[in-house]
Order: structure tokens, then sequence, then C-alpha cells
């Protein structure tokens, strides 16, 4: 969304600069709409992975199996499992699953699920299917007690299974973990035995299964702190696998950090970054370091405060408006102090765009000031329609600046001739849109 933002003011900037170039205005025009497209593809395959070669390097194997939601032939119907306090067990495992499976594909895991949703094709008795089919290192089944139960977090493990001792490692940081994070009880872990067996023994694993909290007593957590107990879920994960919670570090950038200005201008903006990862940000080690060209920025800013994940911090960022018009990006990288004392960067792609419009472009700026705002308060919910009309507005705007020059500079031919290639743009714009539908 915010690559969009980006896109969107600087094509205003791009055109308008071309608008001031008529002889060469129909060309550039269509040399600019072939740029976005080819910006536009790039993007999606950077969204995707693809390119990656780490993608294709060999990952341990860890399926999650989100509790109940698979088809009872004893109700004919899907299991929902516990209910309590408006929570369904079905959905919190579910989306407890796939946050975590998110956070840990950050790192050297290939995370599976056994199922995306509502599963009409499965019963419980076949789950072991599904888990054995991936030949998983770790597998693990994700729960909620019920609402009369005991508030807090217990753990199971296999007994006579695939790898008891692995399986009651995995159950024991399981426990520890989400107690920990989320300060709930810890009542444990406990064999399968206990209660006669579980449906994680035959999984051909290191198995485990834990219950998340009660849908009474712990309601509150199992409603708003999905995340935390994703995190916790993850954590026990790249312990058990040996791997470092600073894999999983990830800083969000919120809002859109973006300021429009005249040359040589002063500006100010704020780049507000959320701890997504494992671990806390601490003051003193974590700093926000550009990355390039500072454009009258400090090369640094220390973090002001201690920022636990799930938390944010925003840095006043100022800049010096370059001198010639265009856009430009300061790029910032969130680094960590490692063991030799050198900065580990945490998150690169922090940026800060710069739009200097020509001062002749008061009107210009003017528009852009207000749009950009209006994303800004509009947030996710509205972005795609109100960049789509900034995306109209700017074009019609530019076509119509280009032909003024153009009738100015060339006459009424040249006028036409840009009016054509305009009309061409437009076609391949409804094409590629086309194509995407």
């Amino acid at each position: 969304m915010r690559m969009r933002v980006a896109v969107v003011v600087a094509l205003a900037a791009g055109i308008w600069w071309l608008a001031r170039l008529p002889a060469g205005g129909a060309a550039a025009l269509a040399a600019v709409a072939d740029l976005a497209a080819t910006g536009a593809r790039l993007a999606t395959k950077a969204a995707a992975g693809e390119g990656d070669p780490a993608q294709a390097e060999a990952r341990p194997v860890v399926v999650i199996s989100p509790g109940h939601g698979w088809w009872s032939a004893r109700t004919e119907a899907i299991d929902p499992g516990d209910t309590g306090a408006g929570l369904v067990e079905k959905d919190v495992a579910l989306d407890v699953a796939v946050q975590t499976r998110e956070i840990l594909t950050r790192c050297a895991v290939e995370v599976r699920l056994t199922r995306s949703g509502d599963d009409r094709e499965h019963t419980l008795a076949g789950v072991h299917e599904l888990v054995n089919a991936e030949a998983p290192r770790l597998a693990l089944a994700l729960h909620t007690s019920d609402g009369a139960a005991a508030g807090g977090v217990a753990a199971w493990y296999t007994v006579g299974g695939w790898d008891d001792a692995g399986s009651q490692r995995l159950a024991e940081r399981l426990a520890t973990a989400v107690a920990g994070r989320l300060a709930l009880a810890n009542r444990g872990v406990l064999p399968e035995t206990a209660i006669g067996g579980l449906y994680i023994h035959p999984w051909q694993a290191s198995a485990a299964l834990v219950e998340l909290g009660s849908l009474g007593a712990d309601s509150a957590a199992l409603r708003d702190r999905r995340r935390d107990l994703a995190r916790a879920v993850a954590e026990a994960v790249l312990a058990e696998l040996g791997q470092p919670a600073a894999c999983a570090g990830l800083a969000r950038v919120r809002g859109w950090p973006v300021a429009v200005g005249f040359p040589g201008e002063a500006l100010s903006t704020s780049l507000t970054l959320t701890n997504d990862g494992l671990q806390p940000w601490t003051a003193g080690v974590v700093a926000l370091r550009s990355a390039g060209e500072a454009y009258g920025a400090a090369a640094s800013f220390p973090l002001p405060a201690f920022v636990a994940p799930g938390e944010s911090v925003t840095w006043a960022i100022p800049a010096r408006a370059p001198d010639s018009a265009g856009v430009y990006e300061q790029r910032w990288q969130l680094t960590t102090t490692g063991p030799d004392g050198q900065p580990v960067t945490i998150e690169a792609g922090a940026s800060v765009t710069l739009v200097v419009v020509p001062p002749q472009a008061q009107e210009l700026r003017e528009r852009l000031d207000r749009e950009v705002a209006q994303a800004k308060a509009a947030g996710e919910a509205r972005a795609d329609a109100i960049i789509q009309d900034l995306q109209d507005e700017i074009t019609a705007w530019a076509m119509a600046e280009t032909r003024r020059q153009a009738a100015r500079c060339l006459g009424v031919n040249g006028a036409l001739a840009l009016a054509g290639a305009g009309l061409a743009v437009g076609r391949r714009r409804r094409r590629t849109g086309d194509k995407g539908a």
C-alpha cells in the first residue's frame, strides 16, 4: 500500500515535469506507463518471494494443526470445539496457527498447516495422514481449554510415539513460552496417557499438543492477544529447531511517511516502526541508520526507549528538499549491535518519500498535500479506491497540461499528436487492467 502511494505521488511529479517538455512528451509519457507497469510486476514478485535463492534451500518442515474445524460424521457438521465468551475454539486455533506460520517463515523454516479453514473433506481420524505426508521434523496441535476449565496453559506429549523425548521437550517449550509471554499460569506438561491417548500419537515427528488458555478465565488473551500467542508458539518452535529468535525480527512501517515541498524547503515527517519480532528493541543497542542519501537528516537516530514486541516507536525525520524537482527517497535501516560491536540489520526496508515540485506548481502541491493527507487518514480500508481516484486525477491533469504546453510550443498538430499518445496510454492501461481481472 505504501509503495502504491509513493509510486502515484512519484508519477504526479514526473508527469508534471514531462508536461514541461512537450517536444518529447508523448514518448516519455508512454515510457512512464511502461515503467509503472514493470514496477508493479516487480513489486508483486517481491511480495511473493519469487527469485529468492533462500526459498529453494532445504528447510526443516514444521506442521501446525489448528484444533477442530474438521467434519464430524457423528453430527454431520463441522466440529467447532469448545465455545465461550463469544469465542470458538476452531477459529482461535486457526488464527493463531496462520499468524505463527507468517512469523516462522521469516526464518529457515517451512511451515505447513493441516487446514486453512473449515474442512469438510477430512475428519479428525485422518489428520495423522495429513501430518505424516509432510514428513515434518516437528508437529504441533493448537487448542484451547473449555470455559469452565482453570485458567492457564497446558501441553501434552506422546508416550510410545515416534519421538517421545522430543515430544516432551517441545511440550515443555510451548507451555513455558506461552505462559511466560502472556503472563498466564503454567499448568505444566502431561503425558497423553493421562487422558487415555491423543490424536497426535501416530504423528511421525516430535509432536505436542498445547492448550493456549481457557475460553473462560483467559478469554481476554485469546481474543485480543493472538499475535502474542503466535509469537510464543514461534519462539518455542525456533528454540526446538536450534534457530535464533532474531531470525524472526521484523519492523513494520506504520502510516504513510511522505513529505511534499518546493526545492530547498525544510521538510519534516514522522517514521513509525512497530516491533513485530520476538525480541525487544533496547535503547543504546538498536538505532535507526541512514542507508543512502539522508537529504539533510542525521546519519543515525538513537532508539528513544525500550520497545517490546507489538509496541511502536516514532522518529521525527527532518530533510532539506533537493534543488531539483523530482521524487527522492530517504532509505533507513533499523540495526542492532552484534557480538563484535558492529551494526546488524533488523529491517532494511524503511523509507521516507520526498516529493519536490517546481515552484510554479503551487496548485499541484496543494492537490498532492490534500490527497496524501486523505490517504493517511483513510488507512487500509479505502486506500485502493483513493489511490485509483488519485491516479485518474493525475492522468487527466497531466494530459491536459501536456496539451496546453504542446499547443503553445508546437501548435495544433503537436497537441493532436500528444492527445493521440494519451489515448494510446489509456488503452494500454485498460488492457493491462483487463488482463489482471
